[in-house]
């Protein structure tokens, strides 16, 4: 049995990954901590857990934790779980500032714990395929990478997401980071980042501040080929789905575009419609892999620290050159 616990339940995807491991015979969820009681309270009623103090839930003896808590806060949850000699995988961003991010990743190394980012984006077989077609050259030598992700703003569900103080940025926090490990997961590396990046109209986002909601991302690249991110919380709330993420690949050979999201069917109804996914759990896929690692196993796919801190630097290189108007070097 793997003993697994979550710190902190903010990000949207805690519910989620609760439910999955709840269907898992050889998993034992001893609990979740998180500091916000009202919120406990409501995980605890819809996912019957146990909440508990973190130092109670760490003396439980967990094999591995999955930190789920708002960004700035993944520090302080991430050192703690390490020292208590639990795997760690991490929500995506890492960290809010590269400081905390090496932080994180030395104290793993000095506990001797696993670190893992939270890339399931990587699971995706129209991922897996592409990478394949890449490494074998059947697009030639690449020219240009065009990614795209869109999404509802996931203020609305929680709202710590619109907190430049919690989540270190908005939709560029929240979306640059998927695209730019995808480009390092396909074997790129980033030499520059160029950005432009526009603050939340009030129509969309009950934003606290003045997060931004869109921007474009042009990525000088050290393979001579040059990327562009669009990313946006540009959805309404009425979107039939949360949003999607494809990129077109344009090579001297051929061209091949991604959609990691294309499986769905439309379902219309009394209620409205949307879309109903179907095919593979990127995040089943991805939580089952870092079963694997509390178990003693080593997987490939399963992003670590260094990638998690490699796609943080790039997403804070495109808020220095939004402010300074100018390329930065990640």
């Amino acid at each position: 049995m793997i003993r697994v616990a979550l710190l902190g339940v903010a990000h949207v995807h805690a519910g989620g990954y609760a439910a999955w491991l709840g269907t898992q015979t050889d998993v034992d969820v001893v609990g979740f901590a998180e500091n916000d009681p009202e919120l406990a309270r409501e995980f605890a009623q819809d996912t019957g857990l146990r909440h508990l103090p973190l130092a109670a839930l760490l003396a439980a003896a967990p094999q591995g934790v999955i930190v789920c808590s708002e960004t700035a806060h993944h520090r302080a949850h991430v050192e703690a779980a390490a020292q208590a000699g639990a795997h760690i995988l991490c929500e995506k961003p890492i960290a809010t500032t590269l400081d905390d991010a090496h932080a994180m990743l030395a104290a793993c190394t000095r506990a001797g714990m696993v670190f893992h980012t939270a890339f399931p984006v990587r699971y995706s077989s129209a991922v897996q395929e592409l990478r394949a077609a890449l490494h074998a050259g059947q697009l030639g030598t690449v020219l240009s990478y065009s990614g795209v992700n869109h999404s509802v703003a996931p203020d609305h569900e929680r709202g710590w997401f619109s907190d430049s103080r919690l989540a270190g940025g908005g939709a560029g926090m929240d979306h640059i980071i998927h695209l730019a490990d995808l480009l390092h997961h396909l074997g790129e590396r980033v030499d520059a980042v160029y950005a432009q990046l526009r603050p939340v109209p009030e129509w969309l986002i009950s934003g606290r501040d003045s997060t931004d909601a869109a921007g474009l991302v042009t990525l000088t690249l050290a393979s001579g080929a040059v990327a562009t991110i669009d990313c946006s919380w540009s959805r309404p709330h009425t979107y039939p789905r949360w949003g999607h993420l494809t990129v077109d690949v344009t090579g001297t050979a051929g061209l091949r575009s991604l959609d990691a999201f294309a499986e769905y069917v439309t379902v219309t109804s009394i209620h409205g419609r949307h879309w109903a996914g179907y095919g593979s759990d990127l995040n089943a896929a991805m939580l089952r892999d870092f079963l694997r690692v509390c178990s003693g196993h080593t997987v490939s796919v399963l992003a670590d620290g260094q990638d998690g801190l490699r796609a943080l630097k790039v997403v804070l290189a495109a808020y220095q050159a939004a402010r300074l108007e100018f390329p930065v070097t990640p």
